[in-house]
């Protein structure tokens, strides 16, 4: 006859199975956590390596477009600019010259009664010396020259060392391919708009179209890139168009020509002298 195992015997085997049970159960959550815990750290490192990635293809797409739209030697071109608003006409001519990416004057051409006049950048310090005046006046890059047109949009100001990009997303403008970067000013540089848009064109690199923004993102100007041909063997923008986006019939165009190479010496991009040139 079999005898029937004591209470306390089949109390403590119980025990033992239900602690086992536990115990695999545990052990079970404990690799689920653990599967857990390395997709989260995989997908943050990878999430990482993208952005990283994206920012880096953004710097070269950046620098690529800006060598079309920029020579990266010194020279020198004559700007017309004509200004089109309620069905009148303004003509106004320049001469920039041009020495690496943060140095350039503008000397004011026609008309006439505005001849003599200078604006300078250098680095993040941009001057504008009339020569009824006893010494140069420090402007920002974004004051209003004439009509659409800031000072920095004459001075040709470089895109790269002044704004930070991010590559957007890529989207067709007129049955093109193109990049859109998102470009913010870097603190303390003389930039002209606190942030842009910046379409570059996916097969040639060539810069396409530029919205520029206020620093809360609502657009003001809108900037084509024209009448590409060749410019110091390269071909280049010879015509920017700027469109006021809050009056429609506002336009702005510049048009760029007698582009030379030169050699200019640092004397000339110095305050002191802006009187001399």
């Amino acid at each position: 006859m079999t005898r029937p195992s004591p209470t306390w015997l089949n109390a403590s085997s119980r025990s033992r199975t239900g602690g086992s049970m536990r115990t695999e159960e545990f052990m079970k959550g404990s690799r689920q956590a653990c599967w857990v815990v390395k997709v989260m750290l995989i997908a943050s490192l990878t999430t990482g390596t993208v952005a990283i990635a994206g920012e880096t293809d953004a710097a070269r797409i950046l620098e690529k477009a800006e060598a079309i739209r920029n020579p990266t030697e010194d020279y020198s071109v004559d700007v017309d600019l004509v200004d089109s608003k309620d069905g009148k006409v303004d003509f106004r001519s320049y001469e920039t010259l041009i020495k690496g990416r943060d140095k350039a004057l503008v000397k004011f051409v026609k008309p006439e009664s505005e001849s003599g006049t200078r604006v300078l950048m250098t680095g993040p310090d941009m001057y504008v010396y009339v020569p009824t005046s006893a010494k140069p006046v420090r402007i920002s890059a974004n004051q209003k020259l004439t009509g659409n047109a800031a000072y920095g949009d004459v001075a040709r100001l470089s895109f790269v060392g002044n704004y930070g990009a991010k590559l957007k997303s890529t989207e067709k403008n007129d049955g093109k391919e193109v990049y859109v970067l998102e470009l913010s000013s870097i603190p303390d540089r003389p930039v002209t708009y606190d942030k842009i848009e910046y379409r570059v064109d996916v097969k040639t690199f060539r810069p396409v179209k530029a919205v520029y923004m206020t620093q809360s993102g609502k657009p003001i100007r809108e900037g084509t890139f024209e009448d590409f041909g060749e410019v110091l063997g390269v071909q280049r923008p010879r015509t920017f168009v700027l469109r006021n986006l809050l009056r429609s019939d506002h336009v702005t165009k510049l048009k760029f020509k007698n582009p030379k190479q030169k050699s200019f010496p640092d004397l000339m991009f110095e305050k002191q002298n802006l009187g001399r040139n």
